[in-house]
């Protein structure tokens, strides 16, 4: 589940392997994929940009995670001569707005947010048939270059920005890959820096029938490593049809023929695509024990439609259920060997799904469900706020405040009572963890007015397949003494209900998304 970080990609994987500008152009010079790095905020982050001809002139979309931009439109493009200006929104209600210049290839100039300002940078992605990528996602072995004699197995498989993404296997540390050509790729991590393609790239070679035979990494000032196919994955990309929303999906499986066991993974909360939210460090032990796996960009994210901002609970567990249904009705799937597995925010969801069919044969709970949708946002805040160092006095305060942003969900009389509070809760410490600051128009309130009375338990009740409930023990978005209660209270709304089988464990050091913490501070899958 772990996403590599920026800052850190280019260093793993040294570890893991040792178009000119002219005044007469015009729009279609900058239209199609393009990719970066940008220093806003004094933090490189990894920008997507996809610039698309529109009826009135140029448009797009772009995708910052960090930045919290997933499909954001881009408004007021402009491309005179060499020049580019965009803009799209953010969440705090001030628009980004870049200026740069197309020069040799590159896209480089100044990006603000008020009064905020930093360089960008971004190079063109090469229009290949994605054809291609089905014939080169698959599994590799390379050389351990820590001990020797030994290999390390790395994945191949399709991103959900269209393109090719990295996974090393055995740390779930992951980067996108986008082509150069039509066999070479170069790693998303190694141009948020530089806007140059060559610092760190993946090579496919292939034989007289097309098949490939060989992968080459090459990382600057490196020797080349050279890896070759492990066939023990099958991947193929599919689409989910939920009411009026189509997901993008990936299914992974074994290699090996016969029907399957299967399990449909339900992201959490916000806006996760397949690529931030897939359990890539869990690929292999699943995959190596027979059982597939169906990952899907959640809606409003990578290539799914739909809004996500949108989406009640009802919603979530509908496209849970069509991923259970799209298995079902495939030939090498066990229809009775499929299950759910909901990670955080999906900790709630997959037991709604699976309260609502006979089709799933387990669940899986991971970092979630249990208690109120409330309770949890409660228990997320108050965590953050001692992780801060905030005395209990200010955190009571702050979640007498919070009650009131519950009831402002609640009714019109709520909301007002919630206004009335606002002015002297702003200037306290605790009150950027609130919904002090946000507007009425804002999406957040229509999207928990459906869940903000949600319990879990009556649903849980519903549920008779086996059930594994995991917690980390130093989850950051728990307080810690409160974690063996949630379990506890799972595992009573579930045998209330009659269901016999429920296995609950608790790691010790492990966080959120279950890595573990060592002694040198090192968080590790």
């Amino acid at each position: 589940m772990k996403n590599l970080g920026i800052g850190g990609a280019l260093a793993l994987l040294l570890c893991v392997f040792c178009a000119p500008s002219s005044a007469a152009q015009t729009s279609a010079a900058i239209e199609g994929d393009w990719v970066g790095g940008s220093n806003l905020f004094q933090n490189p982050v990894f920008i997507h940009f996809r610039f698309a001809p529109t009826k009135t002139g140029i448009g797009g979309v772009t995708n910052v995670q960090l930045w919290r931009a997933i499909n954001r439109p881009l408004t007021n493009v402009r491309f005179e001569s060499s020049r580019v200006h965009f803009e799209f929104p953010s969440t705090t209600g001030v628009p980004f707005t870049g200026d740069g210049e197309l020069k040799d290839g590159v896209i480089q100039g100044t990006i603000r947010r008020g009064d905020q300002a930093g360089k960008f940078h971004l190079i063109r992605v090469a229009k290949v048939s994605r054809q291609l990528y089905n014939k080169y996602v698959g599994a590799y072995q390379f050389p351990d270059p820590k001990q020797a004699g030994k290999t390390q197995l790395n994945l191949i498989t399709y991103g959900s920005l269209g393109h090719l993404r990295w996974v090393n296997l055995e740390t779930g540390d992951t980067t996108a890959l986008f082509p150069v050509s039509d066999d070479k790729f170069f790693f998303a991590s190694s141009v948020v820096s530089a806007p140059s393609p060559d610092v760190a790239t993946w090579s496919f070679e292939t034989n007289k029938d097309g098949d490939v035979t060989t992968s080459i990494v090459r990382i600057k000032g490196q020797p080349d490593q050279s890896g070759s196919r492990a066939n023990l994955y099958q991947q193929e990309q599919v689409s989910i049809r939920s009411g009026n929303t189509t997901l993008a999906a990936t299914l992974v499986m074994p290699a090996t023929k016969g029907k399957h066991p299967a399990v449909v993974f339900v992201p959490g909360s916000g806006a996760l695509s397949r690529d931030e939210s897939s359990p890539f460090r869990e690929f292999n032990a699943l995959i190596g024990n027979g059982i597939a796996l169906l990952i899907y960009d959640k809606r409003g994210t990578g290539e799914s439609n739909g809004n996500w901002q949108q989406a009640s609970f009802d919603d979530l567990a509908a496209d849970a259920l069509a991923g259970v249904a799209l298995l079902k009705s495939r030939r090498d799937i066990n229809p009775k060997g499929i299950g759910v597995w909901g990670f955080s925010q999906g900790g709630w969801i997959a037991p709604l799904a699976a309260s609502r069919s006979k089709d799933i044969a387990f669940v899986m709970m991971a970092s979630g469900g249990g208690v109120t949708n409330q309770e949890a946002e409660i228990n997320e805040q108050v965590a953050r706020m001692r992780a801060q160092k905030f005395s209990e006095e200010e955190i009571k305060e702050a979640v007498a405040f919070m009650q009131l942003q519950f009831d402002a969900v609640r009714s019109p009389e709520g909301w007002e009572k919630f206004q009335a509070a606002i002015p002297p809760a702003r200037d306290k410490k605790w009150y950027r963890y609130t919904w002090g600051g946000l507007p009425k128009e804002h999406w957040q309130w229509a999207w928990w007015r459906p869940i903000v009375n949600y319990d879990p338990a009556p649903v849980l009740e519903k549920v008779k397949v086996p059930v594994l409930i995991l917690f980390g023990a130093s989850d950051q978005l728990v307080p810690p003494d409160t974690i063996p209660a949630i379990a506890a209270r799972i595992q009573s709304a579930l045998k209330k209900g009659g269901n016999k089988d429920v296995t609950t464990k608790i790691f010790p050091n492990a966080n959120h998304d279950l890595s573990v913490k060592l002694e040198s501070g090192q968080w590790v899958a």
